[in-house]
């Protein structure tokens, strides 16, 4: 069945999107190991982004915050915080916590900021002061700006102690409904890699009145039939994999091979370079049996449907990943965008394939960060 989007604002979530596709562009460049905890996501109500619920401090201050693959720093929004993006969501605040401390520029963590020159040193070096762009460096729209610290963070049950994070006292930028960010990307700075886990899972439900499990070491795991797994390709940040081919219908179109194929769990739309882009958007058109109506949201394929079930006159879509096959759901490459108006929901990229959230729905999918693989099964995730 196509999915009857009543959450999702399509205006906001194509704009989101696009952003997001400029930002990671401009960033290009056995598992069990760790903490094994769980912690729910939840959509947001309007953009399509998946918040994480987390504790910080001592005692615990409750947050929420963007949980996002496609970068590495962890931050919330510290203090009155006057100057930040979102606004309206709550503050950590560090002096009502026992276990806080700044962390000093010689810090690990500090170090790594400070060769990608996105440190500097105050308080005569006791300070770890940061701007920390999402896109060029002389994009003023997307930033988070503050200090380092270090402190205890609760997830689910478990409290990890001297996790660092970003103590933000300027942003700028959208970064859905929550607190901030966390960076569950490949780098040093993620949750992922100061957690030392060797792997991490989720499966995401698109209604905001339910929560997404997201689990972490032993618990990441997928069990029984349907699990397919494919190599990561070396990135220092993204999760890329190798999409060879694309099958719609009885048409197979090319993939994006090599350059990769970005699973994001921060952008809500999927997108993809040329010549994979309007390969597969001709067999879209000219196997989906339904009047075409105009473009929206800058959605290329999009038609008249008024049946409660249009799955059934959409073709098939298939990703053909190295050595797995991701045969998707209707609802995971169609939905309706307005009333009676369902759209194929992958758009045109310049630069960097993405295979956004709305894709991920209905899959339970693993990154493996010690074997190097992703892995993905069909699932019922209110069941996981």
């Amino acid at each position: 069945m196509i999915r009857r989007e009543t959450t999702i604002n399509f205006t906001r979530a194509a704009r989101q999107s696009h952003e997001r596709l400029s930002l990671l562009a401009a960033r290009l460049d056995t598992a069990a190991g760790g903490t094994s905890t769980e912690t729910p996501l939840r959509a947001d109500s309007t953009g399509g982004a998946y918040d994480m619920e987390v504790s910080i401090g001592s005692p615990p201050q409750k947050l929420s915050a963007l949980a996002d693959t496609g970068s590495d720093l962890i931050w919330v929004k510290c203090g009155r915080c006057a100057s930040c993006k979102p606004k309206g969501s709550p503050s950590f605040n560090p002096t009502k916590s026992s276990s806080f401390s700044k962390l000093p520029c010689n810090a690990h963590l500090c170090m790594v900021l400070w060769s990608q020159n996105l440190a500097t040193c105050g308080g005569l070096g006791t300070e770890c002061d940061y701007r920390y762009s999402y896109g060029l460096a002389a994009d003023g729209q997307h930033y988070t700006q503050g200090f380092l610290g270090n402190e205890t963070f609760t997830l689910g049950s478990d409290a990890v102690k001297d996790v660092g994070f970003g103590c933000t006292t300027m942003s700028e930028g959208d970064y859905g409904t929550g607190s901030g960010l966390v960076g569950f990307g490949r780098g040093p700075l993620s949750l992922v890699s100061q957690l030392k886990v060797g792997a991490f899972s989720y499966c995401l439900i698109d209604d905001p009145s339910k929560e997404s499990p997201l689990l972490f070491g032993s618990l990441a795991n997928l069990t029984g039939a349907g699990v397919q797994s494919t190599k990561l390709l070396r990135s220092s940040t993204f999760y890329n994999v190798n999409l060879k081919s694309i099958t719609i219908g009885s048409v197979t179109t090319p993939g994006t091979g090599t350059d990769g194929f970005v699973f994001d769990s921060g952008t809500t739309l999927t997108y993809l370079t040329e010549p994979a882009y309007t390969a597969a958007k001709r067999a879209i058109l000219y196997q989906t049996s339904l009047r075409r109506v105009a473009n929206r949201y800058g959605f290329e394929a999009c038609f008249q449907a008024t049946d409660n079930d249009a799955s059934n006159v959409v073709p098939p879509m298939v990703l053909h990943f190295d050595g797995a096959n991701m045969e998707l759901p209707a609802e995971n490459y169609f939905a309706e965008v307005e009333n009676g108006v369902i759209c194929w929901v992958v758009q045109k990229s310049p630069s960097l394939s993405i295979i956004g959230n709305i894709m991920h729905m209905n899959y339970h999918i693993r990154y493996d960060l010690d074997m190097k693989m992703l892995s993905f099964q069909q699932a019922n995730c209110s069941s996981i």
